[in-house]
């Protein structure tokens, strides 16, 4: 035999030796023993070092599972590299600590799907890698705020862009975050070049509400949207080729779609235009979708579409009878009515949105040009990217603002109802302070409290799915609230030895007095005696995914706190001058988390204004009266009180505050979260300088919510 075969055999020797000792002989009953041992001496000395290193330590566990862990290693080594292999015998181990043998050794029979996955999480780009960059990305394009979240679809509604979990198509990490972010910049497209502008979707419902025409429309508005991004993104656009292609097939017939709808690569095409080509397409094969297209609602579109328009269109004409007032003089009282006579003009420059450019606006108040603030520009800009100019109804006066009377509760026979009854049952009156006057004015608030209809039952549920892993981690919190424990001194037996009254005992022995027997210490788990008002801001600015995102953190909220045992009210508040000011009962202290609640919460819509010094008093009042050590009175608001009768600005600041002040004397922490950005400017003097939270980002609500009580009750 030549020197090598014989060292090879030699080798072969030594590891079968060496790994029936690591399994107490348990490899010598499979039945490809040979071929296993071959296999392993194939391997790389540094692999071979692995698997004797980790047969050794499984061994020691059980034998049996590290002869399953030798026979797998060498197709393990095949398919990973040394971490993964590292970090599959990891997880098998963890099985076996937790579960068992038999699942243990299911775990290492599963190393190729182990392997799989493991492939594809070191390639991947997952969404929490991502969003916190496309939420900045996307913001910087322009156009109107919209959200980053993820979904099981990829779509937009034009509120928000759904994105993936996790993108794993090219073999790259960095890949697939260019595509992620080629995936929102398309979905942000669709908002800004006009796909979902108002007149394309009542007539793609109206005309193509087909899935075949669909899926036409989306194909032939992906190219129209990647000439309108090669015109105004060029760099993006050099990407998006790239980025683009699938194969030779699918190229070519992109590529004749392309040559035949080549009207809709110019300039001035629009999504109409794309509607008028989809029947010309229909017999047509469609070509598959470019990695970084997505799915089309126009349903969803629509919903949200027609939510937004009539909530722009009310705080459009407030914001122009604020642009009259400014020119007028303030007006008295809230009744002045000379502003209505007043003609605004408003002039759009050469630029339009759908072309990428910046929206120049100029505003003429009876033919004086007047500085447009930022929000007004902001709004003007969301409104012409759903309608591509001002709708002449946007312009008629309203003093109403941005709400109306048929947000308000309706009476039996469907009129509002009229200023309530001070005087009749279930109706109550408060003070509010003047800090014009510098003093109270008593009984100047009726208020009333109400019920809030059931709302979809399936709405909890959903919830508690979208947020199935978010509800877990504030579980997590709040269970480690409830392990905490406080440390009981002198006590007759304990855990420890309690040195201080170990010390004065001896010292008294030794002075000839007796010795104290209460010489431990020990831990005690902590009472908690808490009770909770959440008061929820129902004001018609809420309409949309505000008000999404508020009865969201409650489900959450009541969901983790039903572990506490804490004492726990819902309320929402809002209302239409100080005499129908109303609270909403969602959940009283005495109610348990019930089906009926589940579904109040649900049914919790935006309704009038937001008059908070009335609200917190009457909520402060139903505080005051549950036993409690600690009372907190928790506040989720989208923006500044404010009402109609003159109850805005430091008028309405002022007497929040002064209503806050009295929570705090009767012994109640007032704390406030807002996702108003302006808020810094008010809420440091309406509630202190701790005790409010400004959240930026609207989908951080129900994490916050709950992040922040467990801080302020532990």
């Amino acid at each position: 035999m030549s020197e090598e075969p014989r060292q090879n055999l030699l080798n072969t020797l030594r590891i079968r030796k060496d790994l029936e000792k690591f399994t107490a002989g348990a490899l010598l009953r499979h039945p490809q023993v040979d071929a296993v041992i071959e296999r392993i001496a194939a391997l790389e000395p540094r692999d071979q070092q692995v698997v004797y290193a980790w047969a050794e330590l499984v061994g020691r566990a059980n034998p049996e599972l590290a002869a399953h862990f030798v026979a797998r290693a060498p197709a393990a080594f095949a398919q990973m590299d040394r971490d993964g292999v590292e970090d599959w015998i990891d997880q098998v181990m963890h099985t076996f600590d937790n579960r068992g043998l038999g699942f243990a050794v299911d775990a290492v029979e599963g190393v190729d799907e182990f392997a799989r996955d493991y492939a594809s999480r070191h390639v991947r780009c997952g969404f929490d890698d991502a969003s916190g960059f496309l939420r900045h990305f996307v913001r910087g394009l322009g156009g109107r705020e919209l959200r980053v979240v993820t979904d099981q679809s990829t779509f937009t509604d034009t509120e928000s862009l759904y994105l993936p979990d996790a993108v794993n198509l090219f073999p790259e990490p960095e890949q697939n975050f260019t595509l992620y972010k080629l995936t929102a910049v398309h979905l942000w497209a669709q908002t800004w070049f006009g796909t979902w502008r108002y007149q394309v979707v009542e007539r793609l419902l109206r005309q193509y509400d087909d899935d075949a025409m669909m899926a036409v429309f989306n194909r032939l508005e992906c190219l129209r949207l990647e000439a309108c991004i090669e015109r105004e993104l060029p760099g993006l656009a050099r990407e998006f080729a790239v980025f683009g292609h699938i194969d030779a097939a699918a190229d070519a017939l992109w590529a004749a779609w392309r040559d035949d709808a080549a009207a809709l690569l110019d300039p001035g095409a629009t999504a109409e235009d794309t509607l008028d080509l989809v029947e010309a397409f229909l017999e047509r094969p469609l070509p598959p979708f470019k990695p970084f297209q997505s799915d089309m609602f126009a349903g969803r579109v629509r919903q949200a579409l027609f939510a937004r328009i009539e909530r722009e269109k009310a705080a459009f004409q407030r914001a122009m009878q604020d642009l009259r007032e400014s020119q007028d003089g303030p007006e008295q009282d809230g009744e002045g009515d000379a502003s209505e006579k007043q003609m605004v003009e408003i002039q759009m420059g050469d630029e339009d949105a759908g072309d990428g450019g910046e929206i120049k606006f100029q505003v003429t108040v009876d033919g004086e040009t007047v500085a447009v603030p930022e929000h007004l520009r902001d709004l003007m800009g969301s409104i012409m990217q759903d309608f591509g100019e001002i709708p002449d109804e946007h312009m008629e006066p309203s003093e109403r603002g941005e709400y109306s009377d048929d947000l308000l509760p309706q009476s039996g026979d469907g009129a509002a109802d009229d200023d309530l009854d001070p005087d009749a049952v279930g109706t109550f009156t408060y003070r509010e302070w003047d800090c014009v006057r510098q003093r109270f004015r008593e009984d100047f608030c009726t208020l009333r409290e109400l019920g809030v209809p059931p709302g979809d039952p399936g709405f909890v549920e959903a919830t508690l799915e979208k947020h199935r892993g978010l509800l877990k981690s504030i579980k997590r919190s709040f269970e480690a609230v409830l392990g905490e424990s406080r440390l009981q001194r002198r006590q007759s037996d304990g855990d420890d030895i309690d040195l201080d009254a170990v010390i004065e005992a001896y010292t008294d022995m030794v002075n000839g007095r007796e010795m104290s027997e209460y010489l431990y210490t020990r831990y005690r788990n902590q009472e908690r005696s808490i009770a909770v008002m959440f008061m929820v801001d129902m004001s018609g600015s809420t309409l949309g995914w505000v008000n999404d995102a508020e009865r969201e953190s409650l489900v959450l909220l009541c969901e983790a706190l039903e572990m506490l045992g804490d004492r726990y009210a819902i309320f929402g508040f809002s209302g239409r001058t100080n005499k129908r000011c109303e609270v909403y009962r969602i959940k009283d202290f005495e109610d348990s988390y019930s089906k009926d609640v589940r579904e109040r919460i649900s049914g919790i819509r935006p309704k009038a204004y937001t008059r908070m010094g009335v609200a917190i008093r009457h909520l402060g009042q139903l505080l005051q009266h549950t036993r409690a050590r600690t009372k907190l009175l928790i506040t989720l608001s989208d923006g500044r009180p404010e009402d109609y009768g003159g109850y805005k600005g430091k008028y309405g600041i002022e007497d929040t505050r002064h209503a806050l002040l009295e929570l705090k004397q009767g012994g109640i922490h007032a704390f406030c979260v807002t996702i108003d950005n302006e808020a810094q400017e008010y809420l440091p003097h309406m509630y202190g300088p701790a005790n409010f939270a400004v959240i930026d980002e609207v989908e951080k609500l129900p994490y916050k919510v709950a992040d922040i009580y467990r801080r302020l009750t532990t």
